[in-house]
């Protein structure tokens, strides 16, 4: 539970004093005190709440906050029961410290924030070992039996029976997010399960039940341009859940379609793979790419697993880029610019800085290699998508 989070909820009635930057902090504990010096008991990430019964001078209040410096404390919430009025000392010392400080009011209990750090604490602890449990399944989908599949997706409380998507959701911009998080809160609807995994910057999703890639490409653009929807965290108590609120933050994302069976999500998570990776560096802070998407050579080759790539590329040019090894020769730059001119031969000799006979030998001695001809519309583009399977895309591991 974050900072932003505790000071939005209605209910509590808290007012923030100053530290308004580090609202992004993280709660782990909420920790009443009244010690003066409290830091031997605390912990990182610890909201502290006092009703300043360790208050007697202006002294007091460095040592106070220092502690909670110290200790690397979330925040720290006063109560005014015993102190009447917030000492002016204890807000510079916070300023100071950068220590967020948020004001309880007057017949609030710490009791009460205490159980509302308490629960979201440990709903958050479920959510990352569910977490943990939906990693488990993301690995090894495509490569263990289907009623495996379905065993994994029940026990993570899916429904195996209904249409399931894959969704891999990148962060190429903006603050560090926790993203599978987000997603997993900003996705969430009726008649759907998420199972979620990933890494703070990478998300892969699968969407089980109602949904379509269209209402998921949607809803991602609608999160990113603020537009979230509300998640109930208390009676009558609601707060937005979007990326928007972040600035600066963009998206790259692929959208398989809805797969009608267990058997097929292997193949639905490689698509979402794929079209995630062609779908970095596209304009706007979302972008997103799936099979429908495609439309140019590129996206058509980015869109193949990247063994497939590799062989296809290796096949046509491997003898060229094994000539060229031995003999300190060009062979392969000369076959880019001569297909780059469309095959001009005096532009190609002007680009190499070469006499136009010296190209054609060249030239011939590629066709000798490969055993394509480039009076062959058909062989010259075989090559051409050899030459551009060897830009490899962001998923490649090592060759």
């Amino acid at each position: 539970m974050r900072l932003a989070d505790l000071l939005a909820r209605d209910d509590l009635r808290l007012t923030l004093v100053t530290g308004g930057a580090a609202l992004d902090r993280e709660i782990r504990r909420a920790y009443p005190t009244d010690l003066p010096d409290p830091r031997r008991y605390l912990r990182p990430g610890d909201l502290v709440l006092t009703s300043g019964v360790w208050y007697t001078e202006p002294s007091d209040c460095e040592r106070f906050a220092d502690a909670l410096w110290a200790s690397d404390a979330a925040g720290l919430v006063v109560g005014l029961i015993v102190l009447g009025e917030l000492p002016r000392e204890l807000v510079k010392a916070c300023e100071l410290r950068r220590l967020p400080l948020l004001l309880a009011a007057p017949d609030q209990s710490f009791g009460t924030i205490t159980e509302v750090v308490t629960v979201e604490g440990f709903a958050a602890e479920q959510r990352r070992a569910e977490r943990v449990r939906a990693q488990t399944l993301l690995d090894v989908l495509g490569q263990i039996p289907p009623g495996e599949v379905s065993a994994h997706m029940r026990l993570l409380g899916a429904d195996p029976g209904l249409p399931t998507a894959a969704m891999a959701v990148t962060q190429t911009g903006g603050p560090e997010l926790d993203l599978p998080e987000l997603l997993h809160e900003g996705l969430a609807r009726k008649g759907r399960h998420l199972i979620v995994g990933g890494t703070p910057r990478e998300a892969i999703v699968l969407v089980n039940g109602r949904a379509s890639r269209k209402s998921l490409a949607d809803e991602l653009r609608g999160l990113v341009a603020g537009r979230g929807v509300s998640r109930e965290t208390s009676p009558g108590t609601s707060r937005e859940m979007s990326l928007g609120t972040r600035s600066g933050v963009s998206i790259a994302a692929g959208i398989s379609e809805m797969a009608a069976s267990v058997s097929q999500l292997g193949e639905a998570l490689e698509t979402a793979r794929r079209g995630m990776e062609s779908a970095r560096g596209g304009p706007g802070p979302v972008s997103i790419m799936s099979v429908a998407d495609i439309d140019s050579f590129d996206l058509l080759l980015a869109s193949l697993p990247a063994g497939v790539r590799r062989s296809f590329r290796d096949r046509l040019l491997a003898p060229v880029e094994d000539y060229d090894a031995r003999h300190g020769s060009e062979l392969l730059r000369t076959l880019d610019l001569f297909l780059e001119t469309c095959g001009s031969w005096q532009r190609t000799a002007d680009e190499l800085y070469v006499h136009v006979n010296t190209l054609r030998y060249r030239m011939q001695r590629i066709e000798e290699l490969t055993g394509r001809r480039m009076s062959s519309m058909r062989d010259r583009t075989d090559l051409y998508l050899a030459l551009r399977s060897g830009q490899p895309a962001r998923d490649d591991g090592a060759p």
